[in-house]
């Protein structure tokens, strides 16, 4: 596994992957352009959009080097894999097409990373602070601050703040073969933990960029999005799992599975909230005082519910 830090001078490449971010994505690249201390290259990676995403990427006029990439729609892992292994810069940004970056986002993790490796620090990745911004008008703020060996975090939850803040060592991430293209979903906490295993993880402890989240995000979508949050699961647990007590096992299957819980719980999709709450249930009888009950609350308001449709 690799251990030495990437020779000077850095230089970045930032990869973008886009899937029908036609209104959003000039945005995102002029959020580059303010950059401080702007990007080698940007590498958009157009996933099968049908919108005219593409051609506004094309006619874009910006003081780097900007490439666009486009196949067929396969996946954000997929996507952001052709934008990693077509770069040859030292560090790879990831950013997605609905976010922007602060004018120091890059100027403040390059400067993080080189005072902590000229101090002896093996540093894989560095994030930032998030503040996501819904279509409502609410915020919401991460601000989880780390500072060396957090792969034992990792069990517990996904501890980077966002994918748009962060910033890894090339060399690192194509060590390890890049995200799981087989997984639409948690593909990143999968990546991480396996960086954290090998690599230390820091933060920027500032609100460096700014996540959009409307009806079209991933995380609106549970339907869709909730068998590979499954398949992440199965592929963590028999990575992992070995490595995990009986409890943490058991906290860990439970806790990912109630993320979806109260995301179908949220919609009104009572049959879903059954469905998860006895995948939950069949894992470990715990499920019952989960998270204080709260999942067997929405779990017996949706049998509620649905009992009064059927009568």
């Amino acid at each position: 596994m690799l251990k030495d830090a990437p020779s000077s001078p850095a230089s970045v490449c930032v990869v973008i992957p886009m899937y029908n971010a036609a209104s959003t994505i000039e945005k995102t690249l002029a959020s580059l352009i303010q950059q401080t201390r702007q990007p080698e290259q940007v590498i958009v990676v157009d996933d099968g959009s049908s919108d005219d995403g593409a051609q506004r990427v094309r006619d874009f006029v910006a003081p780097f080097r900007l490439t666009l990439l486009q196949q067929t729609n396969q996946g954000p892992a997929c996507a952001r894999n052709a934008g990693i292994f077509a770069a040859e810069q030292t560090f790879i940004a990831f950013l997605d097409a609905d976010d922007q970056w602060h004018p120091q986002k890059l100027e403040m993790q390059l400067a993080l990373y080189e005072r902590l490796t000229a101090q002896g620090h093996s540093v894989g990745l560095i994030d930032c602070y998030q503040l996501s911004v819904f279509s409502d008008g609410k915020q919401q703020r991460e601000e989880r601050r780390k500072c060396g060996h957090h792969f034992a975090d990792f069990m517990r939850e996904n501890v980077i703040n966002g994918t748009s803040g962060v910033l890894v060592v090339r060399e690192v991430v194509c060590a390890l073969g890049g995200f799981d293209a087989s997984l639409r979903f948690a593909e990143d906490r999968l990546l991480w933990t396996r960086i954290a295993e090998h690599w230390e993880i820091h933060t920027v402890p500032q609100t460096l960029h700014r996540r959009g989240v409307d009806s079209g995000n991933i995380t609106a979508q549970p339907q869709k999005y909730y068998p590979y949050k499954v398949k992440f699961i199965e592929l963590f647990l028999a990575r992992y799992g070995a490595r995990m007590t009986r409890q943490q096992r058991i906290h860990f299957v439970l806790a990912n599975h109630a993320d979806f819980l109260n995301a179908f719980s949220r919609r009104g999709d009572h049959a879903q909230v059954i469905q998860v709450f006895r995948q939950m249930l069949g894992h470990s009888w715990q499920a019952l005082i989960f998270f204080n009950g709260k999942p067997t609350l929405r779990y017996l308001y949706a049998r509620l519910k649905t009992l009064r449709k059927v009568s």
